[in-house]
């Protein structure tokens, strides 16, 4: 089952790094994880890349991942983040 990690608020990422990531202070070590949409149950699996701030902090995710839950690469989207495939 899948573990919750809670919820951030994802920007676009570095659109030269390819992949789907998500870069965010709710992990302390690289792991394979999934972002879900909040607006529209749109999910993504992903590795979760460990970044310093606090757990309320914002998170940076791929273009292609952003692309993948259907996100607005311009806006603030937020995103459920949980542990595994």
């Amino acid at each position: 089952t899948a573990k919750s990690l809670g919820t951030t608020v994802a920007s676009l990422g570095s659109p030269r790094e390819p992949g789907f990531w998500l870069k965010t202070p709710l992990v302390k070590s690289e792991t394979k994880g999934r972002v879900t949409n909040k607006e529209n149950g749109q999910s993504s699996a992903v590795t979760l890349i460990p970044i310093d701030g606090p757990a309320t902090g914002g998170s940076r995710m791929s273009l292609p991942a952003m692309r993948l839950i259907g996100a607005s690469v311009t806006d603030l989207t937020e995103v459920e983040v949980t542990l595994g495939g």
